[in-house]
């Protein structure tokens, strides 16, 4: 372990620490392989998911800040839309979310609950969103400081050197649960969209000398892209924050190949994950992120990427809201 860590204040929303789980299924059973399952799909209800680890921290600054208006930005079945939307109507403050998609003629999942929080939502194409989202935000949090108002602009997925903090003090709170419960762990399976998640455990196995590989399975865009975006985030945060640990871009395992039909869309491979862990296991995996990244870690798994007679756990980083608008997907002909 490297020096004490000093995390700058927060507010503690999430229900933590979430449980670990041994995971039932598993697509060789006769590897030796042994799944756990990180639940964080049960940080809280409104509140429910990864997402909410990081803005813990980003409220809390928003807050300092004396900001009236949060601003962000995702998916139109976004969880951490949801997430800033319900934050911002507990305590009082304005929210505005840039989704990319078209508006439909009666909100669903996310989407209803950011409607019923009060969120006022501006649609985009995925194109615009892709080319400048970053513009696209800063821009209207310039319309609002004109109208005399105090924005608070937060990236996508909350992932910056503030939101780390939340998943290098999750990756914490695992290795302790593993190590309470005489696990020694081989691998981490998590989903990555913004990069965020993936660099707090990351940062939290560097930390503690943990000799695990996260392989992380994009939901989106391409390994490169990650690999480059997590870097620099690493790199920001431990400049930011002082703390003595190096950054090697070579550890950094990103998956590119589980995308399928693209982000939050879904084949019949995704459906049939979706349907068969419900079923089989009681877990529910969401469309965007969990069913992509178990797909992965199954077919990783399958083909020796993992190897036989190794520990892994699985991070759920939740959806549950937002698989409702996919029942067609599902159940459809």
């Amino acid at each position: 372990m490297k020096n004490k860590l000093n995390p700058p204040p927060r507010f503690q929303l999430a229900m933590t620490p979430t449980p670990l789980e041994v995971f039932s299924l598993s697509p060789a059973p006769k590897s030796g392989i042994e799944i756990f399952i990180k639940r964080d799909d049960l940080t809280g209800s409104e509140l429910t998911g990864n997402k909410i680890r990081k803005l813990e921290f980003i409220l809390y600054d928003a807050i300092n800040r004396q900001a009236d208006t949060l601003i962000t930005c995702g998916g139109i079945q976004s969880n951490h839309c949801r997430a800033a939307a319900a934050l911002a109507a507990r305590v009082g403050l304005d929210c505005e979310l840039i989704v990319k998609g078209t508006k439909p003629a009666i909100p669903d999942g996310n989407l209803l609950l950011s409607t019923l929080f009060g969120a006022k939502i501006k649609y985009i194409t995925d194109a615009e969103y892709e080319k400048n989202i970053g513009g696209i935000l800063a821009k209207h949090a310039s319309a609002l400081q004109k109208r005399n108002k105090n924005p608070y602009v937060i990236p996508e997925g909350a992932s910056n050197t503030l939101g780390i903090w939340g998943y290098f003090l999750a990756g914490i709170e695992l290795k302790q649960q593993l190590d309470k419960a005489g696990i020694d762990t081989d691998y981490l399976v998590c989903a990555v969209g913004s990069g965020g998640t993936y660099a707090g455990l990351y940062l939290a196995a560097r930390y503690l000398n943990w000799t695990v590989k996260i392989h992380g399975i994009a939901v989106c865009r391409n390994s490169a892209y990650f690999i480059d975006r997590i870097g620099r985030l690493l790199k920001l945060f431990i400049a930011e924050n002082e703390i003595d640990l190096d950054v090697d871009p070579a550890e950094i395992l990103i998956f590119d190949n589980y995308i399928g039909p693209g982000y939050a869309k879904i084949s019949v491979n995704e459906a049939n994950i979706i349907k068969g862990v419900a079923k089989n296991a009681g877990i529910i995996l969401d469309p965007a992120y969990t069913s992509k990244a178990m797909l992965g870690l199954f077919d990783q798994i399958i083909h020796g990427q993992i190897r036989e007679k190794s520990n892994v756990v699985f991070i759920h980083t939740g959806g549950l809201i937002s698989l409702f608008p996919y029942r067609r997907k599902l159940f459809g002909p």
